[in-house]
């Protein structure tokens, strides 16, 4: 069944009841006329029930084109003819009536402080009609007149029908052709770029046709140049002080910041101090931990040249500083009569030779490859053996320590040679560390008068005050 059948038959119905009202009118007065009674008019509940029968509820939906105007036009008749005997405030509750919760609500809200009996059946319409209206244009409805097509599904009727009510929304009989070139003259301004040139002469219309005047073709590109011209004036006047803002700008470098990856300082930030799944440490991010660290080995280099021009200049003091570390207890095989302490290192199990004559830990080259080989720093570090013989390294590696519970990070030296435990790993561990103190402080020298005595009476010369003349050794 299509939509003119249905319309036919819902006028058809329409009709009927209003013809049923009509007779229901006409025979009461015959009836009191034939009993000699007066005349009794039809009471007023009666009327208001048979009214609001005939009048559906009304929801508001402008997605589906359900507006106030809309369902106020096809009920019309009813409100000015049918109701004529109801009086003003009658008909405003009538109207009020058939106003779903929602929309009646937001009416009266929309009406106070007054109350809905205090305002008139004419002005309660307009009211509805501005708050339950599609607000658009003059202009966009006239676009969307323009833009209509007819779909697959739709028949040649009902693309009708809306070609003649857009139409008529639009009021396009009120355009002449300065109007229709106007609007031929905005459709094409589709560019991105001319969006904002488009919104400025849609206003300038929207403006006229309000006010009841036309705008000529040639007016509307007058609009537009003066637009334009503005515009350019406000880019110069902006692009100067840009220019004072860039060269301000320029002499400040970009940083960012190692916690939060803003651009600001790390000691300016007021983030959450970062944790380094890398170096399991705090304040810095993932990517910029080699990057931290290499800056503090250039710094560290750079201080180390300034230091080395300040002591005079010479070519030795140019040369890249080499730090000398002396191991005491290195070997190629360890010794079952030293003490030893099983830790873990990035994961590994690793037995280390307890050595505190050492400040660095080295680790076998062995453990080194149990741990996967993984990628060794370069170091200018000289390890040598208490013999003062110098010691192979390949570099240096970044440790991940767990000792009796306690996890540490440091630097290990990977070598040929068997695996010691420096002091530098020594003191980072709590535990240990408190032990070494305990046991140095525990560690003292008794007096004994007796040795000297003796010591002086055996070598008397050693002891005696002034210069002693030692003969060279003949070779």
């Amino acid at each position: 069944m299509d939509s003119a059948t249905v319309l036919s038959m819902f006028k058809q119905t329409m009709e009927e009841q209003r013809n049923v009202i009509t007779k229901i009118k006409e025979r009461i007065p015959e009836r009191g006329q034939g009993d000699g009674q007066p005349v009794e008019p039809i009471s007023l509940p009666n009327m208001m029930t048979a009214l609001s029968n005939r009048i559906e509820k009304f929801e508001f939906n402008p997605e589906a084109g359900m507006t106030f105007s809309k369902w106020f036009s096809r009920y019309k008749d009813v409100f000015f003819e049918d109701a004529k005997q109801l009086t003003e405030s009658a008909k405003v509750r009538l109207l009020c009536e058939k106003l779903d919760s929602v929309s009646f609500e937001k009416y009266q809200r929309h009406v106070l402080p007054r109350d809905m009996s205090q305002i008139g059946f004419g002005e309660t319409v307009e009211i509805l009609k501005e708050v339950f209206d599609c607000k658009t244009s003059l202009f966009t409805t006239r676009y969307q007149c323009l833009k209509l097509k007819k779909s697959d599904a739709g028949d040649f009727l009902t693309y009708t029908g809306r070609v003649n009510e857009f139409c008529e929304k639009a009021k396009i009989h009120d355009l002449d052709s300065d109007g229709i070139k106007c609007l031929l003259w905005i459709f094409g301004l589709e560019s991105q770029q001319e969006a904002e040139i488009r919104q400025r002469l849609i206003a300038v219309l929207d403006r006229e046709y309000k006010a009841g005047k036309t705008v000529s073709l040639h007016e509307l590109h007058h609009d537009c140049e003066n637009f334009l011209s503005l515009k350019r004036n406000s880019e110069i006047v902006a692009g100067s002080m840009k220019m004072v803002e860039a060269t301000s700008i320029q002499k400040r470098k970009d940083v960012e910041c190692w916690n939060c990856g803003d651009n600001h300082y790390a000691r300016q930030c007021k983030s959450k101090p970062w944790f380094c799944k890398k170096c399991r440490k705090v304040g810095h991010k993932e990517k910029f931990c080699e990057i931290l660290r290499k800056k503090k080995s250039d710094r560290h280099e750079e201080a180390v040249k300034k230091s080395n021009k300040r002591s005079g200049g010479s070519r030795r003091a140019s040369r890249k500083q080499v730090r000398t570390v002396r191991i005491a207890n290195a070997a190629l095989e360890a010794n079952p009569h030293r003490m030893y302490v099983n830790a873990v290192v990035n994961n590994c199990a690793v037995r280390f030779l307890l050595d505190t004559g050492s400040d660095i830990t080295l680790l076998n080259e062995k453990t080194w490859e149990k741990m996967g080989s993984p990628t060794l720093e370069k170091t200018n570090v000289v390890v040598k053996n208490a013999s003062g013989d110098r010691m192979k390294v390949y570099g240096k590696l970044r440790c991940m320590i767990e000792m009796k519970g306690i996890k540490a990070e440091g630097y290990a030296y990977v070598t040929p040679y068997n695996s010691p435990m420096g002091l530098e790993w020594i003191r980072g561990n709590e535990e240990m560390a408190y032990h070494m103190d305990m046991m140095i402080s525990e560690v003292k020298v008794a007096p004994n008068s007796d040795v000297e005595e003796a010591l002086k009476k055996t070598y008397p010369k050693v002891f005696e005050e002034g210069l002693v003349v030692v003969p060279k050794k003949e070779e």
